[in-house]
């Protein structure tokens, strides 16, 4: 895993963002059930859950309510409505966790060529779910917290990467939420540039998905089920187009960690 890239100048024990993407491509194609199963089966039943939500509160509870373009994740009023997209991203968040986390588990072993169940690659996911949702805290505070300033906003990005694979390390070596911040700021000393770029990629097939499947379609004056229907065809185009590319970022990072972890040792 540590041979040379082709990059000019590029030591042999340094990752190359070319062979880390080609592997990535290489394991979901080999391997398309099991890098790729973990997440659908969290993702298929949250995206079919919402569709469900939306459907039933804006025809009984929000019955009276404005439909927005987009159903629940469109609302962008006070009242009931935002209080149901509140709870409902809490929930996405927590099953996104889940799905991010076994997906990272299952590219590792498929990596190592040491293959994991589903049930293996959930069971991580599951069992250290409090010690997520503690990093997840922890990443997102920080960031809420640099925002108030031009410094900090100016420090994110530079963090962002130099924290980009603690949810690796907090997986795959078993460490706690802080030890896995301190580990990725560890292993990441002198590899961020590479790891720029892959997250480059991952953001470039989000936009991608953005332009390829719409936010909303139909006119503006169709009927309330009728945009109702449109918005959740839509959504079940996004979560198709989405797991694959999730899976991709997710994978190409895990390898790009695999390897760092590999050449350090």
């Amino acid at each position: 895993m540590t041979e040379p890239d082709g990059e000019s100048g590029a030591a042999p024990d340094r990752p190359g963002v070319r062979v880390t993407l080609a592997r990535a491509v290489r394991l979901m194609r080999e391997h398309p059930r099991e890098s790729m199963l973990p997440l659908a089966v969290v993702q298929v039943p949250l995206v079919l859950g919402t569709i469900v939500a939306t459907v039933l509160l804006y025809n009984t509870a929000f019955a009276d309510e404005v439909y927005p373009r987009g159903g629940l994740v469109g609302v962008d009023e006070r009242g009931a409505p935002l209080f149901a997209v509140v709870m409902l991203a809490a929930i996405a968040l927590l099953f996104s966790l889940v799905g991010w986390s076994a997906t990272i588990v299952a590219a590792a072993g498929l990596a190592q060529g040491e293959p994991v169940s589903l049930s293996q690659a959930l069971d991580p996911a599951f069992s250290r779910l409090g010690g997520l949702v503690v990093l997840v805290f922890l990443i997102l505070g920080g960031a809420v917290v640099l925002a108030f300033s031009i410094v900090g906003l100016l420090a994110l990005p530079y963090l962002a990467i130099r924290f980009g694979v603690a949810f690796q390390v907090y997986l795959l070596e078993g460490a706690g939420p802080i030890a896995a911040l301190g580990g990725s700021w560890a292993v990441m000393k002198g590899n961020m540039l590479r790891l720029l770029a892959i997250v480059l990629v991952g953001a470039g097939l989000a936009l991608l998905l953005g332009v390829l499947v719409p936010a909303g379609l139909g006119p503006e004056d169709a009927s309330r089920s009728t945009r109702i229907a449109v918005d959740a065809l839509l959504q079940v185009f996004q979560g198709a187009f989405a797991i694959p590319a999730a899976v991709f970022a997710h994978a190409a990072t895990t390898i790009y960690y695999l390897h760092i972890r590999e050449a350090k040792t």
